[in-house]
């Protein structure tokens, strides 16, 4: 009994002594990994090549060490080396490659160079930061097709990437159609390529590309496609802006029900969102003005224009561009009412050219309170006329004014 006492006691002492050594080693091992985070995360060469000599099998070290080396001391021979043992010991990270990548660059190693990107890509084909840099690492090596293939990732797996990716595209080729075959089906990523092209003045092949978004299966979004009207109204393009608009809404019930039988006006009855944009109504906010649409008060529909006046104003803020014919005669008409409206010179609806600002007819001012009643003025377009504003204005507009105003049901017909 006491020798099994005694072998008891010894298997005891001898676990014990093996738990304090493991335990010993293990906070051992804590601390230096510890300490080489520490110094890691201290970001300066000296310090990382302290993580690095406390733990030399780690990856992520090695990297850093490799980048500073790059980008802070220059010294890119030893850089290679510690990229190199960084891909050795992690080699199914991208970015370790790249940075790898970087270093042959800067020695002047093309072929590694090329070497280590194809690795990169093979390791992670789909993100679009690695396809990011290995386009323009391509890119620098000249090598535009590989450009554009990792280029085309880029813009399908994050279309917010696109105004950027398009713009290096752009300056580095001026090749619309090479760009063109790498645009994803995404109606974003067209619209993104459009407004790069007409920043540009590259308004021809903004049509083409405008074509080509139109005969994608997703409809754009008609909010973030306006941009292209109002720029080719911008350039007087006033026959390519109508047809923009056309084709927008030929692909949008929602944009469609702006349009009223016989009636050049884009809603008319004001029951519509206010688009700001495009052939609709657009409003510049004017000192001493409130301009509302009213739910309350209306000729017909549900709500009409609601103009508040306490000061002298010739100009309500409130327009719209309609595309007409030139040499023809037109028919404005509106339903308007006033409340308490003083003034000398009393608000009316105007239509003037687009461009020279030129009025070619008003109706009647109203004055006043009134109610609801119907006012109109011919009008006859010049021999180049393509586009008028309509507008809310006064003749003269520096007198005192105060009231309300209110418009609805404001229609534009050809005689």
């Amino acid at each position: 009994m006491a020798r099994r006492s005694k072998q008891s006691l010894s298997l005891r002492l001898l676990l014990f002594t093996f738990c304090i050594v493991g335990v010993a080693a293990y906070t051992w091992c804590a601390a230096k990994t510890y300490r080489a985070q520490r110094y890691a995360d201290r970001s300066d060469q000296f310090s990382i090549e302290k993580a690095v000599a406390l733990a030399p099998r780690n990856a992520a070290y090695r990297e850093l060490l490799c980048r500073s080396m790059i980008f802070g001391s220059q010294k890119p021979d030893r850089a290679v080396y510690e990229c190199k043992k960084a891909s050795e010991l992690n080699p199914y990270s991208s970015l370790i490659w790249l940075d790898l990548a970087q270093a042959y660059y800067a020695v002047g190693n093309g072929q590694l160079n090329e070497a280590a990107i194809h690795k990169a890509l093979v390791v992670d084909p789909t993100t679009p930061d690695t396809a990011w840099s290995a386009a323009n690492f391509f890119l620098i090596q000249g090598n535009t097709l590989e450009a554009l293939e990792q280029f085309a990732i880029v813009l399908r797996e994050d279309p917010s990437l696109a105004p950027a990716a398009l713009n290096i595209c752009w300056q580095s080729l001026h090749d619309a159609n090479r760009i063109q075959n790498i645009l994803p089906p995404n109606p974003e990523v067209y619209l993104a390529f459009i407004k790069l092209l007409l920043s540009t003045g590259e308004l021809d092949t903004a049509h083409e590309i405008w074509s080509g978004l139109m005969q994608l299966k997703t409809a754009p979004d008609y909010h973030q496609s306006l941009f292209y009207v109002d720029r080719l109204l911008q350039a007087h393009d006033v026959a390519y802006a109508s047809d923009a608009w056309k084709q927008l809404s030929s692909r949008s019930k929602a944009l469609q029900v702006y349009a009223q039988p016989d009636n050049l006006i884009m809603d008319g009855s004001f029951s519509q969102e206010i688009l700001n944009s495009g052939f609709d109504w657009r409003y510049a906010p004017k000192p001493h003005m409130a301009v509302t649409l009213d739910r309350g008060e209306f000729h017909s529909g549900n709500r009409s224009l609601r103009l508040v006046y306490s000061e002298s104003d010739g100009d309500a803020g409130i327009f719209q561009y309609i595309a007409v014919q030139p040499d023809t005669r037109y028919r404005l008409s509106a339903w308007v009412r006033s409340e308490d409206l003083e003034t000398a010179n009393g608000p009316m609806l105007s239509v003037l050219d687009g461009y020279r600002g030129e009025i070619y007819g008003s109706t009647e001012e109203t004055i006043g309170t009134t109610p609801w009643h119907r006012v109109e003025a011919e009008l006859q377009t010049g021999s180049d006329t393509k586009l008028m504003i309509l507008a809310v204005l006064r003749h003269p507009g520096e007198t005192r004014i105060q009231g309300k105003f209110w418009v609805d049901d404001v229609k534009l017909e050809p005689l």
